[in-house]
């Protein structure tokens, strides 16, 4: 018997476990995302920890459907018995996405954290040039356009927030879809 068929169900009850670890991940996230002002290193330690369960739920995903395909299991539509469900291709595409927007809003809020980091180098040395008559004049005109792109950063960090956090409800619906299916092949199983 193919291998991928017979441990199947074992397989998706593993890419439910990662899957419910992604949701554990990306509470953790929101929890450390602040309310008043410009997320800090937690929150980008917590983003790279959801990227990496992410990242292993669509590899779950993925081998699943390649293992199959590689042993000449048709789609579900064509073979009721064994074939491959569309939620699955779907969950592979859906992990793909999600992943993809959490290694955005990761690089994100990195750049973010290197530019205020940059921006107080800017005012230690004016600071220094002040003291200077011949001081740059330069300097004050990069640190204002630094205080805006900073301010309307948090505003799209937590816009994205709100996206990945509608996007995860359509993911507990499909992985339900999912667990449903797998129970009628596991009773069928047996």
């Amino acid at each position: 018997m193919n291998p991928f068929l017979r441990n199947r169900l074992f397989f998706a009850r593993v890419r439910a476990s990662a899957y419910e670890r992604s949701r554990v991940r990306f509470a953790a996230a929101c929890e450390l995302f602040p309310e008043g002002g410009p997320p800090g290193r937690e929150f980008l330690h917590a983003l790279t920890a959801l990227v990496a369960e992410l990242g292993t739920v669509r590899e779950y995903a993925a081998d699943a459907i390649r293992g199959l395909q590689r042993r000449r299991v048709g789609r579900f539509r064509d073979d009721r018995e064994r074939g491959i469900l569309e939620e699955e291709i779907v969950l592979k595409y859906f992990c793909a996405e999600m992943e993809a927007q959490a290694r955005f809003l990761r690089m994100r809020v990195e750049t973010d954290l290197r530019i205020r980091i940059y921006r107080e180098r800017i005012r230690r040395i004016r600071k220094t040039y002040a003291r200077d008559p011949d001081a740059r004049v330069h300097l004050p005109g990069i640190l204002d356009s630094l205080g805006g792109l900073a301010e309307a950063e948090v505003g799209d960090f937590r816009r994205i927030l709100d996206m990945m956090a509608r996007r995860f409800e359509v993911g507990d619906r499909l992985m339900a879809v999912l667990r449903e299916k797998m129970k009628v092949e596991a009773v069928a199983a047996d």
